[in-house]
C-alpha cells in the first residue's frame, strides 16, 4: 500500500491512520477494524481481547525496570460519522477513503475523514508498536459505536483493566492545547400518557410560537434561550385561569438534545376572547422577558382551527400543569469552574397524538446523582399528573476534579515542551468518559487530541504537525509517569 503522507512524521502512527482510512468503520460496522486490531495485536504478540460489542482492548507490558509504575489506559473509540457531499460517489460499506494532503493538512476527498477518532486509534497503535520510549504498562481500549450513543463503552467489562491513569484521545475540544477536564452524563425520559377525547364544540384558537434561537441543549442550555413547549405550557396555564379550556392538538420542538424552538397549539376555550387576550398579554411579558437573550420570538393567536375534537377537561388540565410545572434549564452551576453548567434538564419535543401524549425530556449532569434526582423529581411530578415514565438512555459523567495529579502533570509537561499553556474546556455534552469514571471510580483521567476541525462533515481535517505534536507529547507524558514511580 502506497502512503500519501510518506516521509511526514509521525511516520508509523500516520500509517495507521491511512491504513484505518482504507478499513469501512462506520458505527455498528466495526467488524473489519477488529479484525485489522486483532492481527496487528498477534503480529506483536501482544495480549488482546474483544468482546461481543465489539470492543478490543490490548495490553503491553512495562518497559523493563517499571513495572512498579501505574498502569495507563489509553482510549479512544473505532467508528467514525460517514457523510459524504451530494454526488459523490462513496460506498463506506466497502470503499477506502480519498485522502487528500495539502499545505500539511489531511482531509478525505469528498467525505468525512474519521479524525474523529481515527486519530486516537493511530495513535494507540504506534504507541503499542514503537519500543523506542520508556513507559508504564499500557491498556490501551478501542471502542465501539460512539458515535450513534456510547454504545461500546456503556457495554464494555473493565473487570480484568487495572489501569490507574486514562488518557482519553477523544476530546472534543478540537485544538491540541485545550484538556477536557469534565462531560456530562445524561437521562433521557419519554413521559407519556393515553389522551382522551371528545367532540369539539366551537371557541377554537391557534397558538403559534415561533423565532426562537433553539440550539443545542448542552451548548446553549446556559444562554437563557426561550423553550417554545414550556412558553406555550406558560401562555395556556395563563389562558386556562380565565377561561375553561381543552387542548385539540399540540406540537413543540424536534429532538430531545435542542432546546424547543418552535410551537404550536390549537384550543377550544369557553370564553375565547378572555383567553385570546391572556394569551397576548403573557407572551407580551414574554416578549420583555427574552428581549436579550431570544429577542426573535414571536406570539400569534388567531380564531379558529379546523380541529374535530379535543382533549377532555381533565387530560387538558394534566397536560398544562405538565408543561408548566417540568423543571427546564440549568439546574446547578460548578462551585470549582466558574461558568460551568453541572446540571440541566431540557424539555425537547411534545407531540399530541391520536393515540399518545408524549414528551421528550433530557437531562445532563456531571454528578450522577444530581442526574438521578432531577430525573426523580420528573418521575414523581409525572406519576402526580397521572403520566407515566420510562427511561430510553441513561448515561454517565464526569465531574471536574481540581485535584487531578494527572492533569497536572500533563498541563506542566505541555508548557515546558511547547512554551504554551493548555487551556482548561469542559462541556455538558456526552463523552465516553463518563462510563469509564463510573466502572472505575478511581481514575485519574486527563483528555486531549492533536488540531482537527469540522467533525462529521466532509470537510473534517487534520492538521499533521499538530498530530506528531501529540504523538510526540504522548511518548513524553508516559515517560514521565515512568519515571515519577
Amino acid at each position: 500500500m502506497s502512503y500519501i503522507t510518506e516521509g511526514l512524521k509521525p511516520e508509523l502512527a500516520l500509517r495507521y491512520f491511512e491504513d484505518l482510512c482504507a478499513i469501512p468503520h462506520n458505527s455498528g460496522d466495526e467488524a473489519a477494524v477488529v479484525s485489522y486490531l486483532q492481527q496487528f495485536a498477534e503480529e506483536h504478540e501482544l495480549w488482546c481481547r474483544v468482546d461481543e460489542a465489539r470492543n478490543v482492548v490490548i495490553k503491553k507490558p512495562a518497559t523493563p525496570g517499571y513495572e512498579n509504575s501505574p498502569t495507563v489506559m489509553l482510549q479512544g473509540h473505532t467508528d467514525m460519522v460517514c457523510v459524504k457531499l451530494p454526488g459523490v460517489e462513496h460506498d463506506f460499506a466497502k470503499d477506502p477513503l480519498t485522502l487528500q494532503l495539502k499545505d500539511g493538512v489531511l482531509t478525505a476527498s469528498g467525505t468525512t475523514l474519521g479524525a474523529d477518532d481515527g486519530t486516537a486509534v493511530a495513535h494507540m497503535l504506534a504507541l503499542l508498536s514503537d519500543d523506542s520510549y520508556e513507559h508504564p504498562a499500557l491498556e490501551c481500549v478501542f471502542t465501539s459505536m460512539e458515535e450513534i450513543g456510547l454504545i461500546g463503552a456503556m457495554k464494555l467489562d473493565t473487570g480484568d483493566l487495572q489501569a490507574q491513569y486514562l488518557i482519553a484521545m477523544d476530546s472534543g475540544a478540537g485544538r491540541e492545547d485545550v484538556t477536557t477536564v469534565s462531560c456530562a452524563g445524561g437521562l433521557v425520559l419519554d413521559i407519556r400518557r393515553q389522551p382522551q377525547w371528545e367532540p369539539v364544540d366551537g371557541g377554537l384558537l391557534t397558538l403559534t410560537i415561533e423565532g426562537l434561537l433553539g440550539g443545542h441543549s448542552a451548548m446553549a442550555i446556559d444562554r437563557q434561550r426561550g423553550n417554545a413547549i414550556k412558553l406555550m405550557g406558560r401562555i395556556l396555564h395563563d389562558m386556562a385561569a380565565v377561561s375553561p379550556l381543552r387542548i385539540a392538538s399540540l406540537r413543540g420542538g424536534s429532538k430531545m438534545n435542542a432546546i424547543a424552538a418552535d410551537a404550536v397549539a390549537v384550543v377550544c376555550a369557553e370564553d375565547p376572547a378572555a383567553a385570546g387576550a391572556a394569551a397576548r398579554a403573557t407572551a407580551a411579558a414574554i416578549k420583555e422577558e427574552l428581549s436579550t437573550s431570544d429577542a426573535g420570538f414571536t406570539f400569534t393567536c388567531t380564531d379558529g382551527g379546523g380541529e374535530q375534537k379535543a382533549l377532555t377537561a381533565d387530560c387538558t388540565a394534566a397536560l398544562i400543569d405538565l408543561l408548566y410545572l417540568l423543571p427546564d434549564g440549568v439546574r446547578a452551576m460548578s462551585m470549582d469552574m466558574p461558568g460551568l453548567v453541572v446540571a440541566s434538564s431540557n424539555v425537547g419535543v411534545l407531540t399530541v397524538g391520536e393515540d399518545e401524549i408524549l414528551v421528550r425530556d433530557f437531562v445532563r449532569s456531571a454528578e450522577d446523582s444530581l442526574r438521578d434526582l432531577i430525573g426523580g423529581e420528573i418521575d414523581r411530578l409525572c406519576a402526580l399528573l397521572g403520566f407515566a415514565v420510562t427511561v430510553d438512555a441513561k448515561f454517565s459523567g464526569w465531574k471536574f476534579d481540581p485535584n487531578s495529579r494527572l492533569r497536572a502533570l500533563a498541563t506542566d509537561l505541555y508548557q515546558r515542551t511547547f512554551a504554551r499553556q493548555m487551556e482548561l474546556n469542559a462541556v455538558h455534552g456526552g463523552m465516553e468518559i463518563g462510563e469509564f469514571k463510573a466502572k472505575m471510580p478511581h481514575l485519574d483521567i486527563v483528555s486531549f487530541a492533536p488540531d482537527c476541525g469540522n467533525p462529521h462533515t466532509p470537510e473534517e481535517y487534520l492538521n499533521i504537525q499538530s498530530f506528531d505534536n501529540i504523538y510526540r507529547f504522548l511518548q513524553l507524558l508516559l515517560t514521565e509517569i515512568a519515571h515519577q514511580h
